[in-house]
């Protein structure tokens, strides 16, 4: 599902919003609406491990690991791409 992202471009101090789809992939590419300018977003510093508290019964006696979850910042940062 897309959501609405708010980015700092680190070309020009603006922000700016975009429509963005975040799946599993650690990067996005976005384009800044003023200067222009092409930006990579990493997503991989906002990757949190999670620890499920509750289980059911039954996944008692298999062993679970731990998931991921993004913790995003209200502004996410870009950066100039490699």
């Amino acid at each position: 599902m897309k959501k609405r992202f708010k980015f700092q471009c680190w070309n020009c101090p603006q922000k700016y919003t975009l429509f963005r789809e975040i799946t599993d992939e650690q990067e996005l590419i976005v384009a800044c609406p003023f200067c222009n300018a092409e930006a990579v977003v990493k997503l991989n510093p906002f990757r949190k491990k999670t620890i499920p508290v509750l289980k059911r019964s039954s996944d008692y006696e298999e062993e679970e690991s731990p998931g991921f979850e993004l913790q995003l910042p209200d502004i996410l940062p870009t950066q100039k791409p490699e």
